[in-house]
């Protein structure tokens, strides 16, 4: 997947979007400013994700905290105010490609309802 995103013809976008979300994750924590968000909010996630960024250098206490997204996701919902929060207990970091049908059903179902 990481392969295809790099090697197309919008590799330069790709490029450009990866470098500004790195550098926001590393340089701009935003968790203080999820109460904030007046959008209508829909959160997807897959419970079986455990990507962490730095997770490898990290603590061995600190690391097995990383990358619970179980655990985030419900946070990251309960912080911003009317959030929703479509979960797949059984697929990882990319839901949309592990089992696009049941993605795609899901979230075209959970779109009407935010408010």
């Amino acid at each position: 997947m990481q392969a295809g995103l790099y090697a197309g013809p919008g590799r330069d976008a790709v490029l450009m979007n990866q470098a500004q979300a790195s550098d926001m994750v590393f340089t701009q924590p935003v968790l203080q400013h999820l109460p904030l968000i007046r959008v209508p909010t829909l959160l997807v996630i897959g419970e079986r994700d455990s990507t962490a960024i730095g997770k490898a250098a990290a603590a061995p206490d600190v690391r097995r905290r990383l990358g619970d997204y179980r655990t985030l996701g419900r946070r990251a919902a309960d912080a911003i105010p009317g959030a929703r929060l479509l979960r797949f207990e059984d697929l990882g970091h990319s839901p949309q490609i592990q089992d696009p049908a049941r993605f795609h059903a899901a979230l075209l179902e959970a779109l009407p309802g935010l408010k």
